[in-house]
């Protein structure tokens, strides 16, 4: 008898639980979005993340506001998205952040303490070299590296960043020594051209005009697939080595949001990247867009959090 009355009160969970979900569905959203954004003003991140606002609003109904939370390598933004309410009216606009300051300690949770909705998509990563660099392949490059261990100096944006773990992981895969030298990002192209260092590991955006004005090239890709772009740089999965490291941006919300809502969002989203606004500015920046839905962007997200965790633990930033 007590049996039959638990299955009886399940039932009736589980039924206002489903018409609950479909009623916060049915009239969702209906008002503004806030869009929170990790990185201050002006700068790729906000202004991409702001043109997809802008092509998303439309499938939506409703203005989607860009809010920008820069500080701690993104944990500030990760912080108060994990702070906000599970309703679908606050999402974050996520990278490869959401890894590296969740892995190094900048906050006290993990990727996983976020539902994430959909990625839009990623820039390369790759390293670059002065155009008259003696080394012409990522062969030279490493060969070198090999018979000369600390000779070579790879700037990146800052120590825990995806550039210095890639440059790391690339380190310890090819048993080469390496000095990782942490430039900023608006350093590390004037630090190469001049001198200061061998190599650096960059967003494809930031170094692809000296490529273009013969000063500089690139050895190596880190993404899962070629560059169209740069069909004769080979990409480190391609040649055998299990290292793919992207900087990859997509929509994140609070742990525990209806998945009614979620689904709503990333359909939205996935119009949205798909606008002439957002694919304007994509070009522009580097961007690939390369569209994944819930379930494939979780997925991608543990394999991705388990490099940059290894990476970590590697480069001795964490036990």
């Amino acid at each position: 008898m007590k049996s039959k009355k638990l299955f009886f009160l399940v039932a009736i969970f589980l039924s206002l639980t489903i018409a609950l979900g479909m009623a916060s569905a049915a009239d969702y959203p209906k008002k503004p979005i806030k869009f929170l954004i990790p990185f201050g003003a002006g700068g790729a991140a906000d202004l991409m993340g702001r043109a997809l606002a802008a092509g998303t609003k439309p499938y939506l109904g409703q203005p989607i506001v860009a809010v920008n939370r820069p500080g701690a390598g993104g944990g500030i933004m990760y912080s108060a998205l994990k702070a906000s309410r599970r309703d679908g009216y606050t999402v974050g606009w996520n990278s490869l952040s959401i890894l590296t300051s969740t892995n190094i300690g900048n906050v006290p949770f993990k990727y996983t303490a976020f539902d994430h909705v959909c990625r839009i998509g990623y820039t390369g990563m790759p390293i670059a070299v002065r155009a008259d660099a003696p080394w012409k392949t990522f062969e030279q490059f490493i060969s070198y590296a090999k018979k000369n261990p600390g000779k070579i100096k790879i700037g990146n944006a800052g120590t825990g960043s995806g550039t210095h773990l890639t440059a790391v992981l690339i380190e310890k895969e090819f048993g080469i020594k390496v000095i990782h030298v942490p430039l900023g990002g608006k350093r590390r192209v004037p630090s190469l051209l001049g001198g200061e260092v061998e190599a650096i590991c960059v967003p494809i955006p930031e170094i692809a005009p000296q490529v273009q004005a013969g000063q500089a090239r690139i050895i190596i890709m880190t993404t899962a697939k070629k560059d169209p772009a740069y069909p004769n740089i080979p990409t480190l999965k391609e040649m055998g080595y299990p290292i793919v490291m992207e900087l990859f941006r997509g929509i994140s919300v609070p742990k525990g949001t209806p998945v009614s809502i979620i689904n709503i969002l990333a359909e939205a989203f996935r119009k949205g990247a798909e606008s002439p606004e957002f694919q304007k500015i994509a070009k522009q920046k580097g961007f690939k867009v390369s569209y994944m839905g819930r379930k494939e962007f979780e997925a991608y997200l543990k394999v991705q959090d388990a490099s940059i965790a290894k990476a970590m633990r590697l480069g001795g930033l964490v036990k």
